[in-house]
């Protein structure tokens, strides 16, 4: 795994947690008829994800490269099986992984931000 990822002390667990629920959504994804490029599929497991991975101590550039590297052991999994896929799906099962991933990515990142915004501020209102 990178450097820069695994710089981060968490445990295999906690840096593996979120991807059951993201292959749960892939797999989804992959049996819907929902077209490529169009909005991503609302994921409050990805947006919980960013929020843990700033709390964690990641930065921005690191959540990409996790995201990266997912896409890149997806696709090495793909490779090395190609004896029993079916090539007729395949550019579009290649595009769909992509297209989720990405978009699960941005979901990631709306909820690091989120993490990393200020706390709102007290009005000063007494209940």
């Amino acid at each position: 795994m990178d450097g820069l990822i695994t710089a981060v002390p968490v445990s295999r667990q906690v840096r593996c947690r979120h991807l059951p629920q993201l292959f749960v959504e892939l797999v989804a994804r992959l049996r819907s008829s929902k077209p490529i490029g169009g909005d991503a599929s609302p994921s409050q497991a990805a947006v919980s994800h960013g929020c843990d991975r700033r709390q964690q101590g990641y930065n921005a550039a690191m959540l990409v490269e996790e995201s990266r590297l997912l896409q890149v052991s997806i696709f090495k999994t793909l490779q090395d099986n190609l004896a029993s896929i079916d090539f007729s799906l395949l550019l579009i099962g290649v595009m769909t992984i992509a297209d989720e991933v990405d978009g699960q990515l941005s979901q990631q990142m709306a909820g690091f931000v989120a993490a990393s915004a200020p706390e709102p501020q007290h009005l000063g209102l007494v209940n």
